[in-house]
């Protein structure tokens, strides 16, 4: 099973652009599932559907927020096999807080959870709170459980830590390096001026990681100027089902 995790950045800079660039990248990694964050819908479409237009993925939408201008943020799946069952469930968030929701859902034999946590550094106690209720929905799958996540936190932090000491980490398993995937070394997101960390994060319970690395890491030129896919890069990895005990 090959999975992949992408911060599509929503309507960030250049969406016209890096569409092509977004939908290519995803042509060829030929993945299984398509995890992606901060997806926009206005009416009845969403990025995700239009990203799937032409590569043949089932499209599954989560709303997280809705704006003022009756736009909504979510998260979604794109999945080479249909999605038997999905429900949209809401992240434990105080109110104040821009409100977060995790996709559930059922493809083929496996349990694939989509999120996205709360970005503010100083949030931290309320992504434990979501880290703890993502772990427990893992726990009470029947099936092999596949996380595609912005965790908005890097690896050394007390939430990922807590997470991961329960859930596999993919590219600890089967990555190479730091694994940066919000990182200066992307134009789009240089402007920010944080420091280079691992915050997208495929994890997995019941499959064991072959291989992983980063993707959507690649710019174009578009004038004078460079085009990357979203101001995430993303992973990839390849899944295999771990032994199970004698």
């Amino acid at each position: 099973m090959r999975a992949v995790t992408l911060n599509i950045w929503g309507r960030g800079s250049a969406w016209r652009r890096r569409l092509p660039l977004v939908r290519a990248e995803i042509a060829r990694l030929a993945p299984d599932v398509v995890g992606l964050q901060e997806v926009w819908r206005r009416g009845s479409r969403c990025q995700a559907e239009q990203i799937a237009d032409a590569l043949g993925y089932h499209v599954t939408y989560a709303p997280a927020v809705t704006r003022l201008d009756r736009s909504v943020q979510g998260n979604a799946l794109l999945s080479r096999e249909p999605v038997t069952r999905h429900d949209v469930l809401p992240l434990p968030t105080p109110a104040g807080v821009e409100p977060r929701s995790v996709l559930r859902a059922e493809t083929g034999a496996t349990t694939v959870l989509v999120t996205h946590l709360t970005w503010e550094w100083e949030h931290a106690h309320i992504r434990q709170r979501q880290v703890r209720f993502l772990a427990e929905l893992a726990a009470r799958s029947e099936r092999d459980v596949v996380v595609l996540a912005d965790l908005n936190a890097a690896p050394d932090t007390e939430e990922v830590r807590w997470l991961t000491s329960r859930l596999a980490d993919v590219w600890a398993c089967a990555g190479g390096g730091p694994g940066h995937t919000f990182t200066p070394a992307n134009g789009f997101a240089r402007k920010d001026r944080e420091p280079a960390r691992r915050i997208d994060f495929v994890l997995s319970d019941g499959l064991r990681a072959t291989h992983a690395e980063l993707a959507f890491t690649t710019p174009v030129r578009a004038g004078l100027r460079q085009v990357w896919p979203s101001d995430h890069f993303g992973v990839v990895c390849d899944l295999a089902p771990a032994a199970r005990p004698a």
